[in-house]
C-alpha cells in the first residue's frame, strides 16, 4: 500500500516536471529572442525561470530518492558484513528522512511568515520558492522512511539501497 502511493506520487512529480521543463524551456527562449531579437524584455520571465528551477531541483531529489538515484560513499559500508551493513543503510535512511522532514518542515515555518512578501516583478508571494522545498522534502522523507522500513520496493538492487548502505 505505502509502496503503490508512493509510486503514484512520483508518478505525478515526473510529469508534473516535464511539464516544469517544457514551461521553463518556452520562458527562457521567449526571453531570449525578446531581448536580442526585438530589444525588449519581460520583466517577469527571470522570476519565473528561476521559480521553474527551484521546483524542479526539489521534485528532482525526490524522484532521485525514489530511484535511489543519488551518490552513496561506500566505502565503510562495504567493509561490513552483511548484517551491520543493513543496519547501518536503515540508519542512514532514517537520519536522512529526518533531515528530509526538518527541512520540509522548516520551509513551512518560512513560508507562512514569509507569505506577505510579494516578488519583484510578478504578483506573487516570494514564498512560492519555497512551495517545491517543502514538497519535495516531504516527499523524500516519505522515500526515505518507506526504504528503511522495508516498505517500498522501489530499484534498491539498481542503485545501491539499503543494501549497499
Amino acid at each position: 500500500m505505502v509502496d503503490t502511493v508512493l509510486g503514484a506520487i512520483d508518478r505525478m512529480i515526473r510529469a508534473f516536471l516535464v511539464a516544469v521543463v517544457g514551461a521553463m524551456v518556452v520562458v527562457v527562449f521567449s526571453q531570449v529572442v525578446a531581448r536580442y531579437g526585438l530589444n525588449s524584455s519581460l520583466g517577469w520571465a527571470d522570476e519565473i525561470s528561476r521559480l521553474a528551477f527551484v521546483t524542479m531541483v526539489f521534485l528532482g531529489i525526490a524522484v532521485a530518492v525514489r530511484a535511489r538515484a543519488h551518490i552513496g560513499i561506500t566505502l565503510v559500508a562495504d567493509a561490513l558484513p552483511a548484517l551491520p551493513r543493513a543496519a547501518l543503510g536503515r540508519a542512514v535512511m532514517l537520519g536522512c528522512a529526518a533531515l528530509s522532514a526538518l527541512v520540509s518542515y522548516e520551509a513551512v515555518m518560512i513560508t507562512l511568515e514569509q507569505w506577505d512578501e510579494r516578488m519583484i516583478s510578478v504578483e506573487l508571494s516570494a514564498a512560492w520558492f519555497l512551495v517545491p522545498v517543502i514538497g519535495g522534502m516531504a516527499v523524500s522523507a516519505a522515500n526515505f522512511l518507506a526504504t528503511a522500513l522495508g516498505l517500498s520496493q522501489a530499484p534498491a538492487d539498481q542503485h545501491g539501497g539499503v543494501e549497499r548502505l
